[in-house]
C-alpha cells in the first residue's frame, strides 16, 4: 500500500521553489467557490472537510525531504483550516491573490459572509489537484455538507493509497526513440515565427493595483434562457460553444492588435486533462493534477468569422489529440529538463480553458445556490478565458494578471465578448 511516494517531475514544478522562473508555479493554489443565499454552519463545514480528507489521502499528505527528492507522505489525520471572513466580492478578490500555508494542510477553506449571502471557497495545492478535480471536490464537499445538515452521518471509505502521478502513469507509453527525437528538437530550438500577443500595458504603471488585487477574475454570466440561445446559435453554425467563444476571443484580439486589414499569427493555449487520455480513464473524482498544455497556431484575417476561426482551432486540437501530442510533448519536456536542456515557455496569444458542463451541486433546503466558479493564476501566465456551463448558466470568465495587462484592454475584450454573445442570443 503506497502511503509515501516521490513527488514526480511533473508535480515538482509546483513544489520546488525555482526562484526567478519564467512561470513561477511554486505553491500555486487552485480556488473553487460557491455563492449561496443562506449561512453555512462552520462546525458542519469542518466535518465535511474532514470527510474529504478521509476519502482522498493526497489531501492528508505532507511534503518531506527524501534525500535528493521531495516526497508526499500520508498522515493519519489532517484538519483543513477554515477561516471565516466578512464580505464577499471584495474579500474574494483579495483571497484569490493569497498563498495559503500548505505545511498545515494541502486543502484550505474559507467562509465569506455578507448579510444573507455566503461564499464557500476551497483552496487546494495545484501540485495535487487541477481545476477539474477541484470542482469535483467542491461537489463532494456539498454532498457531505447537505447530508450532515439533514442529520445524516455519511461515512466515506477511508482510503490510504496515494494515486500515482500522471507522468508516472504515462511512463513507457511511447518508444524511447520517439521521445528522444522530440527531446532533440527541443534542444535544437524551434525556428518559428512568434505569435502576436497583447502588449503588457500594465508593466511599470504607477497606478497598478496592490499585490492583494493583482490577479483579476472578470465574469460574464448568462441566464439559462440566454445560454440556451447561445448554444442554439453555435449549433446552427456547426460548432461547439467553446469553439465559438475561442473564435470570438481570437478575432477580438486580432482586432485590438491590428485594426487595419492585417492578418496576424495567433497561438491559442489549451488545457488538456490527461486523466481522459488513459486506458482506463481516471474518474474526475480522483484528486490529482492531470492538466498539461497544448498550443494551436493559425493566421487570423480581418474578415474571418469567429465560427470559422473556432472550427479551425477545434480541428487542430482534434488532430493533436489523435497524435497524442499532449502526452508525447509532456514526457519529452520532462526528459529534456532531466538532461539539463532548457525547455522554453510557450508564447501564447490567449489561453482557453474548456471546463465543460458542470451540474449544479446540492445545497441544504434552507439555502439557494446562486453561482459557483473557480480560478488559478500565477505571475507570467498569459490571460485566459474559461468557458463553462454551471447548472445551465453559461460562464465566460477572463482571468489575467493586472500587473501585466491593463484594465482598458481587458475591458474592451470583455465588452466585445458580452456584445457578441448577447447578439447571438437575440438572433
Amino acid at each position: 500500500m503506497t502511503r509515501q511516494r516521490p513527488i514526480s517531475p511533473f508535480e515538482c514544478i509546483y513544489f520546488a521553489d525555482l526562484g526567478a522562473a519564467p512561470l513561477p508555479l511554486y505553491n500555486m493554489p487552485e480556488f473553487v467557490e460557491s455563492l449561496v443565499r443562506g449561512r453555512p454552519a462552520p462546525g458542519l463545514m469542518r466535518r465535511a472537510l474532514g470527510l474529504l480528507t478521509e476519502r482522498h489521502p493526497i489531501l492528508r499528505c505532507e511534503v518531506i525531504s527524501g534525500g535528493e527528492e521531495l516526497l508526499l507522505r500520508v498522515r493519519d489525520r489532517v484538519e483543513p483550516p477554515l477561516t471565516v471572513l466578512d464580505g464577499v466580492e471584495e474579500t474574494y478578490a483579495e483571497l484569490i491573490n493569497s498563498r495559503p500555508d500548505w505545511t498545515e494542510s494541502l486543502l484550505h477553506a474559507w467562509l465569506l459572509t455578507d448579510g444573507e449571502r455566503s461564499q464557500v471557497v476551497l483552496g487546494v495545492h495545484h501540485g495535487v489537484a487541477d481545476g477539474r478535480s477541484a470542482f469535483a471536490l467542491l461537489d463532494e464537499f456539498w454532498q457531505y455538507y447537505t447530508a450532515l445538515a439533514a442529520g445524516a452521518d455519511p461515512a466515506p471509505e477511508r482510503r490510504q493509497e496515494l494515486p500515482a502521478a500522471i507522468d508516472s502513469r504515462l511512463a513507457g507509453s511511447f518508444p524511447d526513440a520517439e521521445i528522444d527525437a522530440l527531446v532533440e528538437a527541443i534542444a535544437q530550438g524551434a525556428d518559428e515565427t512568434k505569435p502576436a500577443v497583447l502588449p503588457t500595458e500594465g508593466v511599470g504603471r504607477p497606478d497598478r493595483p496592490a499585490a492583494a488585487r493583482r490577479f483579476v477574475v472578470d465574469r460574464l454570466e448568462f441566464a439559462p434562457e440566454t445560454t440556451d440561445a447561445v448554444v442554439a446559435a453555435a449549433q446552427a453554425r456547426g460548432v461547439t460553444v467553446n469553439s465559438l467563444v475561442t473564435g470570438l476571443v481570437l478575432t477580438a484580439v486580432r482586432a485590438q492588435l491590428a485594426p487595419e486589414y492585417v492578418p496576424l499569427t495567433l497561438t491559442c493555449g489549451h488545457g488538456v486533462d490527461l486523466r481522459t487520455r488513459l486506458t482506463p480513464e481516471l474518474p474526475l473524482s480522483t484528486v490529482l493534477n492531470c492538466i498539461t498544455g497544448l498550443q494551436t497556431t493559425l493566421t487570423v484575417e480581418h474578415e474571418d468569422r469567429p465560427e470559422t476561426v473556432g472550427r479551425e482551432v477545434a480541428d487542430q486540437v482534434a488532430g493533436a489529440l489523435t497524435r497524442r501530442d499532449p502526452e508525447r510533448f509532456l514526457l519529452a519536456a520532462l526528459r529534456a529538463g532531466a538532461r539539463g536542456i532548457a525547455v522554453p515557455v510557450p508564447v501564447v496569444s490567449y489561453g482557453i480553458s474548456n471546463v465543460g458542463r458542470i451540474p449544479a451541486h446540492p445545497v441544504p433546503e434552507d439555502m439557494e445556490l446562486l453561482r459557483f466558479g473557480g480560478t488559478a493564476n500565477a505571475p507570467g501566465m498569459p490571460p485566459k478565458i474559461g468557458v463553462a456551463s454551471f447548472g445551465g448558466r453559461l460562464l465566460v470568465q477572463n482571468e489575467y494578471d493586472s500587473w501585466a495587462y491593463g484594465p482598458e484592454q481587458m475591458g474592451r475584450l470583455r465588452e466585445t465578448l458580452r456584445a457578441a454573445l448577447t447578439g447571438l442570443a437575440m438572433e
